[in-house]
């Protein structure tokens, strides 16, 4: 979780397909429509979520529940700013319900809200996406990762309440690559939590995170 010196790694198979029509679109980058005929203004479908947490190798969570798998979902509005030749810089403002699971029951834990500024870059096969958010949730999402109940609170660990509001500031870059039947990414994301609602929380052992992930994809069939 942000905030967390503990590390780790998912590696999943996740299988996808595209669709291009006239008023709607599904890709990797979700699923979107254009929204009451007004030419820039574009409907997502917002995803997102965040590896489960095991307190075995995390020592500020020790004798507190493991953290299940969250996922989020929700609409984003999606604006273009301007969008000339292989350049398109857009402000994306989505805003999902977020659920925790351990796969037998599924939990909600509030809103998450990451309005963004994202910059995209098309040359030849490779493109390249900056995008720069800043992150607002519910009391209910920052009581899941990094509220301390009476129970669980020790000398070094003292009961904490988080409240919600500003939750941190993140920048990511990714670089894509397609030929044909194959397509790669890598990205790398920095979160910056300094001030966020919840930073002076025992559980917070940094003010910042880096994360970062491979993908790759190979296209069956395309028409």
């Amino acid at each position: 979780y942000i905030g967390s010196k503990s590390t780790n790694f998912l590696y999943a198979p996740c299988p996808y397909f595209t669709y291009e029509g006239e008023r709607l679109e599904i890709s990797r980058r979700g699923v979107r429509t254009k929204l009451f005929d007004i030419k820039d203004l574009e409907l997502d479908i917002s995803l997102g979520g965040s590896l489960p947490a095991n307190t075995k190798n995390n020592s500020a969570r020790e004798g507190m529940p493991d953290l299940n798998l969250i996922f989020e979902l929700g609409p984003k509005l999606i604006y273009t700013i301007f969008h000339q030749g292989k350049a398109k810089l857009s402000f994306e403002l989505p805003v999902r319900a977020v659920f925790s699971t351990d796969f037998s029951k599924i939990e909600s834990h509030g809103f998450l809200s990451t309005p963004e500024l994202r910059y995209d870059l098309y040359e030849n096969r490779i493109s390249y996406s900056i995008s720069s958010a800043l992150v607002y949730a519910t009391e209910e999402y920052h009581d899941y990762f990094y509220e301390v109940d009476n129970r669980y609170a020790t000398p070094k660990r003292p009961a904490y309440n988080a409240k919600g509001g500003y939750s941190g500031w993140r920048n990511k870059l990714g670089v894509y690559y397609n030929k044909k039947n194959y397509w790669g990414g890598v990205y790398i994301s920095h979160y910056q939590i300094k001030g966020a609602r919840y930073c002076d929380s025992p559980l917070v052992e940094t003010k910042s995170a880096l994360f970062s992930g491979i993908s790759f994809a190979y296209i069956f069939y395309s028409h």
